[in-house]
C-alpha cells in the first residue's frame, strides 16, 4: 500500500506512541483527506476513562470495501470506529464521532 500511494504519504510508516495511539502506521493525504493505515500486530489505544493503555481489538470480519488508488481495501465500519474513538475521547475524536453520526 505504501508503495502504491508513495506520492501521497504525509507520515512515513513507523511505530509511534502518541496522542492516544501505540502502533505502527502510515498516513496518506489524498485530495485533502487523511487516510491512515495501521499494522494490526498489537495496537493499543489510551482509554481516557480508565487512564490506561488497552489493546485495540479489531474484528477483521467486520468491514466495508472501498476503492482507493485502484486498490480494493477493507474499511473499518463506522460503529466500530465510534467505539474506539469513544475510549480515546480526545477533542478530535469527539468531533469525529459527531461528524460520523451526522453523515449516517
Amino acid at each position: 500500500m505504501v508503495q502504491a500511494g508513495q506520492e501521497f504519504v504525509s507520515k512515513a510508516a513507523a511505530h509511534r506512541q502518541e496522542e492516544g495511539w501505540d502502533l505502527t502506521y502510515v498516513q496518506f493525504k489524498y485530495e485533502g483527506i487523511k487516510v491512515e493505515i495501521g499494522n494490526a500486530d498489537g495496537p493499543r489505544i489510551f482509554d481516557a476513562g480508565n487512564k490506561t493503555w488497552v489493546p485495540l481489538n479489531i474484528d477483521f470480519s467486520r468491514y466495508a470495501t472501498v476503492n482507493l488508488l485502484g486498490l480494493e481495501l477493507p474499511l473499518m465500519l463506522k460503529e466500530d470506529l465510534i467505539r474506539y474513538k469513544s475510549a480515546l475521547l480526545r477533542p478530535v475524536d469527539i468531533e469525529d464521532i459527531r461528524a460520523i453520526r451526522e453523515s449516517a
